[in-house]
Order: structure tokens, then C-alpha cells, then sequence
């Protein structure tokens, strides 16, 4: 089972970074400072309820809201282009060439299909 501090510190950057944050400026909202934050990210932090309650303040959300670990939107997105690759790897490539040229979903797509293994069993390569 993944670490709760490590859900936690996945949770905070990501709502940290969706608003377009710096550590320093989630610190100065939260009143913590900024070195506590990526401690909190890194989960290496054992935050206290005080902390978390400072902490949901500053993102303006409930402190349920702050402990919902669901995927964040790089997991959902990973996992979609991982299903993309399994299945028709052109028709995936052509989609991201055309629609995504410069974005990190193509390079990425591009290092996941170098290392996915050949449709198949075949050991030819493309």
C-alpha cells in the first residue's frame, strides 16, 4: 500500500501546480514555508492536522477535499496514452503529430512506445 504521505504530497503538488503556484507562494498562502511544502510534496513530512487545516485554507477547499486521493490528471493521462500504444500505435501516433505536436503527451508517447515491446511477439522494428 503507497504511503500516506506520499498521497498527500502528490495531492498538494498537484493542486499546487493546477493553480499555477510556486512552493513559495502555496508557503506564503498557507503560512508555512516553503522548504515545509517540499517536504510535504516529497512526503517527507509527517503534517500535522493544524498544517493540513492551514493548508486547505489556501487552496480554499474543505479539508476533506484536501485528503480525496484520486489519480491526478498526469496519472489519467499516462494511463491513456499507455492504452493508446497497446492498441493501434499509428493511428495513436498520427493522432498526437497532428493534434499535440509540441506537447509533453507526444514526447512522451514517443519514450513509452520505444520502450513498449513489439506488437505481437514480433521483433521487427519500425
Amino acid at each position: 500500500m503507497e504511503n500516506i504521505r506520499t498521497k498527500l504530497g502528490r495531492r498538494v503538488r498537484d493542486l499546487r501546480t493546477r493553480r499555477k503556484w510556486s512552493q513559495e507562494k502555496l508557503g506564503e498562502q498557507a503560512n508555512l514555508h516553503s522548504t515545509y511544502i517540499g517536504g510535504i510534496e516529497r512526503g517527507e513530512r509527517n503534517v500535522s492536522l493544524l498544517n493540513l487545516a492551514k493548508l486547505s485554507e489556501a487552496f480554499d477547499i474543505t479539508l476533506a477535499e484536501l485528503l480525496h486521493f484520486s489519480e491526478s490528471e498526469k496519472d489519467r493521462d499516462e494511463k491513456a496514452i499507455q492504452a493508446l500504444i497497446a492498441g493501434e500505435d499509428e493511428l495513436a501516433l498520427a493522432f498526437y503529430s497532428a493534434f499535440c505536436q509540441k506537447c509533453q503527451s507526444l514526447k512522451r508517447f514517443r519514450e513509452l512506445k520505444a520502450l513498449a515491446p513489439p506488437p505481437n511477439g514480433s521483433l521487427s522494428s519500425t
